[in-house]
């Protein structure tokens, strides 16, 4: 089809430039020129159909600028045609300029779960990754009698459906991890009296029935990571110890990351996993270390002990972390790792966190070389993350907050700066967030009190959980009554 279109250019007497220069000419005209250049002639009209443009435009102006596609679900671009790739520039920098905007305009807005059970809460809520980008995990405390629910929602419905859901009454309750790895088979793990690990039946007519255990690891432990076969947690006892877990089939404990220099009930905020090193982040430092299992110098029982290769110290204590690394096109080109995003908010003196976001980024070191051991001379990151920007974040005594990090940089918050919008106030919340640009190219620190985006604003303290999915453009909203709300953008 591109051939018959080039020789209709080609024939074309009036039109002399040749096809090559006009693609250069025109791939740097915005999308809605490209479009409007369409309806002036039969040639143009051809000529902005070829597929060959349209694979150009999506590769320089989406995926070279680290923009996220909607609709995409993993497709493989060699096999689109020409609309379809039209198609998936359009919406992918459709939503862009919607999301950036100061103030988002929600294409959709929609409460589908409210408890009929008193003094319920939204406690945790994530997005799976993957699997068509459908499906949101929440969980719901009921204080009276104390349960746990766990849910999964289809909320590419028009009116999103429970399609498992799972309730923890009796003994324990550690939380929940969901696993960034959308093409393994377990999907969650949950925390009790034992660490469980869990898939959904996406197809089970029964949600009561969907939930399906896989394996388990008796004890108690604090759950972190969960990637793919492999599961990061931390003991409670013994020093706390860090242990990286393979559950496939059997779970075992491959390797003990420990830090002797620290009091290791330091607890575990962050952590980033690769095959061959980890970086965690406690509450005061910044950790890195080989996850390759080697022999202990002493011989002990148990797994092979790793130790810290760097680590940095904040000046202050964290009291909340949220870290991911950046999708980087180039990185991943050229087989470098991808800056890594910490949007953090300081602990202080006080009863209240400090009224602060401060962006940092650990910058690839460019003295490593990828395929060679990991050592204190080939770290993957500097070891100390470059301080990027402040953001106001004002949090009143006692009021809920929350913040979610997406990998393609949005950070999002729950705040209660309600100045811009109603005055100074005893109760009033904001959903903001900001792009995040992980250049990490100064250490200056740049303060700005105002968020890039508001998507949200109203006159009470009932948000508490809030989770991104930058592909799809959807936001949801957790209450402390339990309800939830969903935002699309797209």
């Amino acid at each position: 089809m591109d051939e018959i279109r080039t020789s209709l250019w080609d024939r074309s007497p009036s039109l002399p430039i040749p096809l090559d220069i006009l693609l250069d000419v025109v791939q740097y005209l915005p999308i809605q020129s490209i479009l409007a250049l369409r309806q002036t002639s039969k040639s143009f009209h051809a000529i902005t159909r070829l597929r060959s443009l349209w694979a150009l435009l999506l590769r320089t102006l989406v995926q070279e600028q680290n923009i996220p596609i909607p609709h995409f679900n993993g497709k493989s671009l060699d096999f689109l045609s020409a609309l379809e790739l039209e198609q998936l520039t359009c919406y992918a920098l459709a939503l862009r300029s919607n999301w950036t905007n100061p103030d988002p305009d929600a294409k959709r807005e929609v409460d589908f779960y409210k408890p009929t059970e008193p003094d319920s809460r939204i406690i945790f809520m994530e997005f799976l990754p993957g699997r068509g980008n459908r499906w949101l995990i929440s969980v719901t405390m009921t204080a009276q009698p104390r349960k746990y629910v766990i849910q999964c929602w289809d909320v590419a419905l028009l009116q999103p459906v429970c399609i498992a859901e799972l309730t923890h009454m009796e003994g324990p309750y550690g939380g929940v991890i969901i696993n960034d790895d959308p093409s393994s088979p377990a999907i969650i793990v949950m925390q009790s009296a034992l660490t469980e690990m869990l898939t959904i039946d996406f197809e089970e007519e029964d949600p009561e029935s969907a939930f399906i255990p896989l394996s388990s690891i008796d004890g108690i432990r604090e759950i972190h990571l969960l990637s793919g076969n492999t599961l990061v947690t931390r003991c409670l006892e013994n020093g706390g110890a860090v242990s990286i877990w393979d559950i496939n089939d059997q779970p075992y404990e491959k390797i003990q990351l420990v830090n002797p220099s620290l009091l290791q009930n330091d607890r575990c905020q962050a952590m980033h996993l690769r095959d061959d090193y980890m970086v965690i982040v406690r509450q005061q430092t910044v950790e890195f270390y080989s996850t390759i299992p080697r022999s202990n110098i002493i011989s002990t029982l148990g797994a092979p002990i790793s130790y810290p290769l760097a680590q940095h110290s904040f000046p202050w204590r964290t009291e909340t972390v949220n870290m991911s690394e950046q999708v980087s096109w180039h990185a991943a080109r050229s087989h470098r790792p991808s800056p890594i995003n910490l949007v953090i908010r300081f602990g202080s003196i006080y009863p209240w966190p400090v009224n602060m976001l401060h962006h940092f980024v650990l910058t690839p070191n460019p003295a490593y070389v990828s395929g060679r051991e990991i050592s204190l001379h080939n770290l993957p990151y500097l070891a100390q993350p470059t301080s990027v920007q402040t953001i106001g974040s004002p949090v009143r005594l006692f009021a809920p907050s929350s913040v979610a990090l997406g990998r393609y940089g949005t950070t999002l918050w729950l705040d209660n700066h309600t100045e811009d919008w109603a005055g100074p106030g005893d109760c009033g919340q904001r959903l903001a967030g900001r792009m995040l640009t992980a250049t990490g190219e100064s250490s200056t620190s740049q303060c700005d009190s105002h968020a890039s985006m508001v998507f949200r604003v109203q006159d009470n303290d009932l948000w508490n959980k809030i989770a991104v999915d930058e592909e799809s453009g959807r936001i949801a909203v957790g209450y402390v009554n339990g309800s939830i709300t969903l935002f699309e953008y797209s």
